[in-house]
């Protein structure tokens, strides 16, 4: 058995795609999947299955949200290990108090062509900075998301690829709802 952490894209923001948490832990449970959690209403869902590839999992969880609810909404499977070492290795770290509430971590749901990463380091972005590995970015946002001139929807467009953040506080939550 193989625990995940299902990040779900763009939901339950803005009033536009309103999935109710305890709604999608029913839809997760009808897939087969086994101790399912959900944490906050951003779509964050905890849950256990046999299945040991990623992308067949988020396909069929993609699928059933669209038969469910009729739209697309992507979603990017994590397990620990893989969020454990992105925490742990932070460029940032050990990140001051008043930094913690500026660190995002923008998960990926391929990695992008390498050329168009080596194009997008070259930006800049007053009171921003950032780190692109392979899947995931290090977001670090002086002034707070808000204010935010580097957004999600910014880093899917010139990276071609799909996207979803997760700020620190909700990232170590987490690591935490996964350790048994």
């Amino acid at each position: 058995m193989h625990k995940y952490i299902a990040l779900l894209r763009g939901i339950n923001v803005g009033g536009r795609y309103k999935i109710i948490m305890a709604d999608l832990r029913v839809l997760f449970g009808t897939l087969g999947f086994t101790e399912v959690t959900s944490y906050i209403q951003s779509g964050n869902i905890i849950f256990c299955s046999e299945e040991s590839n990623g992308k067949k999992l988020e396909q069929r969880i993609e699928a059933a949200i669209e038969n469910e609810y009729g739209y697309s909404v992507p979603v990017i499977m994590l397990k620990r290990s893989t969020l454990e070492k992105i925490l742990r290795d932070n460029p940032w770290k050990p990140l001051k108090d008043d930094e913690l509430n500026k660190m995002y971590y923008v998960f990926l749901k391929e990695s992008p062509e390498s050329e168009v990463v080596a194009e997008f380091k070259e930006s800049k972005f007053e009171n921003e900075k950032f780190v692109i590995c392979r899947d995931y970015i290090y977001l670090k946002c002086l002034r707070g998301m808000g204010k935010a001139k580097l957004t999600t929807n910014l880093l899917e467009k010139k990276l071609g690829v799909q996207a979803t953040a997760r700020n620190h506080k909700t990232a170590l939550k987490l690591l935490e709802l996964t350790k048994n």
